[in-house]
């Protein structure tokens, strides 16, 4: 993955929106939620293109709750509020014994979903609608620690993106057709962000646009400079294809020659996107 101070990389593609709502918009870098305007969560990841240490992967195939459906005019039938349709039920059911927790709209029609992780057969993550769709993807990792992961959709109309975070490194999913598939950087390679482990970064985030929905993913790095102080960077992380590819964009100091006690340094540390700071956790 490309080297950059405070994050590492996973993918997107084009995003699905209603006639009425196909107007040209962009993500916003502006400070908003926390004291350098981003907001975080519970984890630990980076800014910087590189690879992750403690890396957690997932194959490309996904158990899919199915497409939305779409009108004569190709345009999603019964756009939601969350600028999509939806994804239609299907008879998918989350494992008994999977930990759970209400996460972000990912599935684009204005209502808050679920996101579970399960560890038999075999350790699983997984998104259950609104809708009553049930769509999951198996994954791997060297980490000893209990997985979590939480959902968010990003931007005014998505696209939409599960952190799966694994204790050494935060693996990127984009949520594409009711599945959930690996973000890929610019290599192919799965994308994902350091919690600390290779020097990269230490957290992740998301900057506030125009309004509290309007979120930009970020990866976050909080870099001890000597003395007891930090250095606090962010690095854009630019999602592609609806989610599908990540490019790292620039990268913007946040803070310097601030205590270990600085709240910005506490929020590089955490792992969260908007109003989620905690998800499912993995049960062990």
């Amino acid at each position: 993955m490309p080297k950059v101070p405070g994050v590492i990389t996973r993918s997107s593609r084009a995003l699905v929106v209603s006639a009425a709502s196909l107007l040209s918009f962009s993500a916003v870098l502006t400070a908003c939620g926390d004291t350098d305007g981003t907001t975080g969560a519970a984890a630990t990841s980076s800014s910087t293109s590189g690879s992750a240490a403690g890396t957690a992967s997932g194959p490309a195939s996904t158990t899919a709750a199915g497409t939305p459906s779409t009108g004569a005019d190709g345009i999603p039938d019964g756009v939601g509020a969350g600028g999509g349709n939806g994804c239609p039920a299907n008879a998918a059911t989350v494992p008994a014994g999977a930990g759970t927790a209400t996460t972000g709209d990912v599935d684009l029609d204005g209502e808050a979903d679920t996101v579970w992780l399960a560890a038999t057969p075999e350790r699983t993550l997984g998104i259950t609608t609104a809708t009553g769709a049930t769509f999951s993807t198996v994954f791997t990792s060297a980490a000893p620690q209990a997985a979590s992961a939480l959902g968010q959709k990003l931007q005014p109309a998505g696209p939409a993106i599960v952190l799966l975070n694994t204790g050494r490194s935060v693996a990127l999913y984009a949520v594409v057709d009711c599945g959930l598939v690996p973000t890929l950087d610019q290599r192919g390679e799965p994308y994902a962000f350091d919690l600390g482990f290779t020097g990269y970064g230490t957290g992740v985030g998301c900057v506030a646009g125009g309004d509290e929905e309007d979120l930009s993913l970020v990866g976050l790095n909080a870099i001890d400079t000597g003395g007891g102080t930090f250095r606090v960077t962010r690095t854009a992380v630019q999602l592609e294809d609806s989610g599908r590819r990540a490019v790292n964009g620039g990268t913007t100091v946040v803070a310097e020659g601030v205590g270990a006690d600085d709240p910005r340094v506490t929020n590089a540390r955490t792992v969260g996107c908007g109003n989620q700071t905690a998800g499912a956790v993995e049960p062990q």
